[in-house]
């Protein structure tokens, strides 16, 4: 008897150390980025200013938005910023094992699409045709969820485009993102990534 319950505690130990073995090395990463999109100003900036205190660093940029393609259009000049918060990422990889790498640089002389699908021509809200040259698969942040396409545009022809306004802010906050994300419920578009 007293063998059986001396081989019970001893599996149990191996059980318990085995199992913080495995949730130590497959647990969840915190992330410290989150990126936030609204069509009102004012709901972005509210976000931000009453969780300054788990903010490290942040930035709000104003773009345009093409809802039925759910494009984000930005100007070169603010697609830069975003670039510092290292919020566009390059996705590589297959279906099952996508990696994301940080972009660092923009073209600022040509019109560049951030999208998994190539298309030749992005139409605005006006039905004006702008040419890519430049393409990428890269997301904002690490999802395309909310935002299928990011065209960046030279700030001489951003202005010409039509686009409805939409302001975007990206956080660097100093807890992990997924248990702050709760507190920006109130913008349209909310999503993790790791700013790292």
């Amino acid at each position: 008897m007293l063998k059986k319950i001396l081989i019970s505690i001893l599996s149990l130990i191996v059980l318990s150390i085995g199992g913080l073995f495995l949730y130590n090395n497959f647990k969840h990463k915190p992330v410290y980025g989150i990126i936030i999109l609204d069509k009102d100003e004012k709901k972005v900036t509210d976000s931000i200013t009453s969780q300054k205190k788990d903010i490290e660093k942040s930035i709000v940029v104003n773009g345009k938005w093409v809802e039925n393609s759910k494009t984000l259009v930005l100007s070169t000049s603010d697609a830069q910023k975003i670039t510092a918060f290292n919020g566009f990422q390059k996705v590589s990889g297959s279906k099952n094992n996508y990696t994301f790498s940080p972009i660092k640089q923009i073209s600022k002389n040509e019109a560049t699409l951030f999208s998994k699908e190539e298309a030749p021509l992005i139409k605005d809200e006006a039905n004006k045709a702008f040419s890519s040259k430049v393409h990428e698969y890269v997301t904002l942040g690490e999802s395309s969820a909310y935002v299928n396409s990011v065209f960046i545009l030279p700030d001489n022809q951003y202005n010409e485009f039509t686009g409805s306004p939409i302001s975007l802010g990206v956080l660097k906050v100093k807890s992990d993102a997924s248990k702050a994300l709760i507190n920006y419920n109130n913008v349209e578009m909310n999503q993790l990534y790791d700013e790292r």
